[in-house]
């Protein structure tokens, strides 16, 4: 991949500067942790107070999961075209009024065009990434181990005070995120101005591709289990999503186009290919269990044949204490990649997600037993959400950071689309009684312990030799 610009030139920066560096941008981070967190408690609460039903709440969620889809390939090329600290301030921006509506103006409406002002924070990694990588490369891998670590413990802290807040009415809880939306608000003005824009503008056509394409193939993933797999509605959305998709492809992929939205040319690079298949999988395999966690852990026993009777808040004190884990985790992934290798890292994660599914199915009927399951799998949360996103730019141009980073950023959102279709087409599959049949609840540990076995496997394809140098 030819550079369109001369890289930026890499001044020394102190220590102290970079330690301070790193301290915002985890401030910045915990923003996007609380927002991500606290919604999962909220809206479900919402209908009384909003006299809306359950697909209307389904729907919010939808049009989250979209959101997410779609912004991040845009952030990301923003960054790299107009600038990291301009793009991130206003990405700060955005997420801050949404916050700060929803708490003021709490409506169906205006929470609606809140989550979307909200998944703006889909940027925050890859811009932050940009600013960090140009100021400083040797610590790229701390400062991602730190936002993510940040990231994984305000992901646990945001639904429990949100749950806490709101147990009476759960529109207070919109307010939990308002300080930190200041504090983030703020520290993005703290924040150098690294790097060099490329100032390069978007290409339209390939951004409409991509933006359409995900719009419907994330729609029809999460619609096909309510509206049916085979429903014609279903078919037309993911049909015209792929084929959209695959249009995107060929317009950003070709060598002789002149204008990019992404440079998917950067799949060249065996490390990028190989990290991006990784979090596809691990994205697969993850995310999309929480939901299912939570109603395992809800489910009463003696009605269902299995579960602990938790109430919400306690679910959320659970969640709160598995992220620390993931927090631990995510801190010593920098530590790992440097004594192990990336290749081993990431494999090890792969098996500890895997060997949590497969401890979850054989010891699911005792607490300790389920909790040792979820244990293993917020270790491989952490571990493989800051390994791949610190490796997902290494081996491109520094002019081009936060693209390959949002890059992967789009492997994981896709991953995670996919697999929460996955885990609701085996709900649905094997629903008794309004409730998943145990038989269910083992097919999904089952079919996600395998994903994490692809994504181990993928993860294995990492070169050995590593090479971190910036390329022009």
């Amino acid at each position: 991949m030819e550079s369109k610009t001369a890289p930026p030139t890499i001044a020394p920066v102190a220590r102290r500067t970079i330690a301070g560096m790193i301290v915002a941008m985890a401030l910045i981070e915990s923003l996007s942790g609380v927002t991500q967190g606290y919604l999962n408690p909220i809206l479900p609460a919402l209908g009384p107070s909003f006299s809306i039903d359950d697909p209307t709440i389904n729907g919010i969620f939808l049009i989250s999961n979209v959101s997410f889809a779609v912004l991040t390939p845009i952030i990301s090329r923003l960054g790299d075209s107009y600038g990291y600290r301009l793009v991130l301030r206003w990405s700060t921006a955005v997420v801050a009024a949404g916050v700060i509506m929803m708490a003021l103006w709490p409506s169906l409406w205006t929470v609606t065009a809140g989550v979307v002002m909200l998944t703006c924070v889909v940027g925050f990694i890859p811009l932050m990434m940009g600013i960090l990588r140009v100021s400083n490369p040797s610590h790229t891998r701390t400062g991602v181990s730190v936002m993510i670590g940040m990231l994984m413990i305000m992901v646990g802290a945001g639904g429990l005070l949100a749950g806490i807040i709101g147990v009476d009415n759960p529109t207070l809880g919109f307010w939990v995120a308002v300080p930190f939306a200041v504090v983030a608000l703020l520290c993005s003005f703290v924040l150098p101005d690294a790097g060099t824009p490329t100032r390069e503008g978007l290409a339209v056509v390939p951004l409409l591709a991509c933006s359409l394409g995900l719009i419907g193939f994330v729609v029809a993933l999460s619609m096909g289990p309510e509206w049916g797999w085979l429903d014609a509605k279903t078919i037309v959305a993911g049909v015209l999503g792929l084929a959209l998709l695959a249009a995107w492809v060929v317009f950003d992929a070709r060598s002789g186009a002149t204008k990019r939205f992404m440079d998917l040319r950067m799949l060249a690079v065996p490390r990028i290919r190989t990290v991006s298949m990784a979090t596809f999988f691990f994205g697969f395999a993850s995310i999309g269990y929480f939901g299912t966690n939570d109603i395992f852990l809800h489910s009463n026993p003696d009605k269902t044949g299995y579960g602990f009777g938790m109430s919400p808040l306690m679910i959320a004190v659970v969640l709160a204490a598995a992220s620390v884990l993931s927090l631990v985790s995510s801190l010593l992934t920098s530590r790992a990649l440097r004594l192990f290798g990336e290749r081993a890292t990431l494999v090890l994660a792969g098996l500890l997600l895997a060997g949590g599914f497969l401890t979850m199915a054989m010891a699911h009927g005792s607490l300790a037993g389920y909790c040792t399951g979820f244990a293993l799998f917020n270790l491989s949360l952490g571990m493989y959400q800051a390994g791949t996103r610190a490796l997902s730019v290494e081996g491109v141009p520094l002019e081009e950071t936060a693209t390959a980073a949002g890059l992967n950023e789009l492997a994981l959102s896709v991953g995670i689309a996919v697999g929460a279709a996955v885990v609701k087409l085996i709900s649905s599959s094997f629903e008794q009684s309004g409730h998943i049949s145990e038989g269910g609840l083992m097919s999904i540990w089952i079919a996600l312990a395998c994903a994490a076995l692809v994504a181990a496997v993928s993860a294995a394809r990492y070169p050995k030799k590593r090479t971190t140098a910036v390329r022009a």
